[in-house]
């Protein structure tokens, strides 16, 4: 019987059938959908990879190829925006600033600026870049030219307006420490340089001064062979500073302290909890009695001996029936 069960068991169950996988045409739109939400939610890595698989799926899609490259600038992957650059979809328009850009970043100004001189139509997002780059490379005086044509087509109340100034202020302050300012930190030189040597005063006069205790060359050693030491030291032989297990309540580190000889006994049978319990008891019995008005010894003493005539001898014992 148990062997027609097992049969007859193994036989209802059903085969596993795996599913086949999904049209890319069933895929795209909810990818789509993902990749719009991501984007407006600012989770840009997952963006990236939800991009990928649009790309994977359609590699002619414009929208996702555009995102993507907006989501590699964005989070500064200007390396992986660029290899992207290399290969586009077929029908992608020019991408000629993004790729300048890109090397700007990358610190190869001197390619991207190759990139923006070959550019035809030149606007001026592309004359801030190579104001950029000329500012970068030392071209302080074109870049200055740039940014005065950038400054005299631009309204004063347009958000452009103030990084122009900033930039122009910073390239006309370089070009004044190359033409004029930096002379004034040179040797000054004399009407006859043929014929005049400079002193050895004169020299030493230039040089700037170094710290103190430097020139002693025993206290630079002495300081350098402490800190050499101080890391060589082994960890364990550093002082603890702070104990490894919980101490005791009371209980100071360095000094000496006496533990409690009933620590082992309960609670309610150590000495200083009778102790306190029965002072307790004492301070209570002392304002019963203390502070009763009208009371006097007499009443207390035949209080006392009346208790006797019961035969109960003041314990409130009652005595034999008669």
């Amino acid at each position: 019987m148990s062997t027609a069960k097992a049969t007859t068991a193994t036989t209802k169950r059903k085969v596993f059938v795996a599913r086949p996988p999904r049209s890319a045409e069933e895929r795209l739109p909810q990818l789509y959908r993902a990749l719009t939400d991501q984007v407006d939610d600012g989770y840009f890595q997952n963006a990236i990879k939800t991009s990928k698989k649009i790309l994977a799926l359609d590699p002619s899609s414009q929208a996702a190829f555009q995102t993507l490259l907006f989501l590699y600038l964005q989070t500064d992957e200007y390396s992986a925006a660029l290899a992207l650059l290399d290969a586009p979809p077929s029908s992608t328009s020019s991408l000629d600033f993004e790729r300048a850009y890109c090397l700007y970043r990358l610190h190869r100004e001197k390619e991207a600026l190759a990139v923006l001189e070959g550019l035809k139509d030149k606007d001026r997002k592309v004359d801030h870049l190579e104001a950029q780059i000329r500012y970068r490379l030392g071209e302080y005086q074109r870049a200055q030219e740039i940014y005065e044509d950038l400054l005299a087509g631009c309204d004063s109340s347009s958000p452009e307006h103030p990084d122009i100034l900033t930039n122009l202020s910073a390239t006309t302050s370089h070009i004044d420490f190359v033409s004029t300012s930096y002379r004034s930190h040179l040797v000054p030189s004399s009407t006859s340089t043929s014929t005049h040597s400079s002193t050895e005063a004169e020299l030493e006069s230039y040089v700037p001064s170094l710290p103190t205790g430097w020139s002693n060359v025993g206290g630079l050693a002495a300081t350098v062979e402490k800190k050499t030491a101080a890391v060589k030291a082994p960890a364990e032989k550093r002082a603890r500073t702070k104990p490894r297990h919980q101490l005791p309540k009371g209980v100071t580190v360095g000094k000496a302290f006496t533990e409690d000889s009933e620590r082992w006994i309960p609670l309610r049978q150590r000495t200083s909890y009778i102790a306190a319990q029965n002072k307790k008891k004492g301070g209570k019995e002392s304002m019963g009695t203390g502070f009763t008005q009208g009371s006097t010894s007499g009443g207390a003493a035949a209080q006392n001996s009346g208790g006797g005539g019961q035969g109960g001898g003041g314990k409130n014992k009652k005595g034999k029936k008669k």
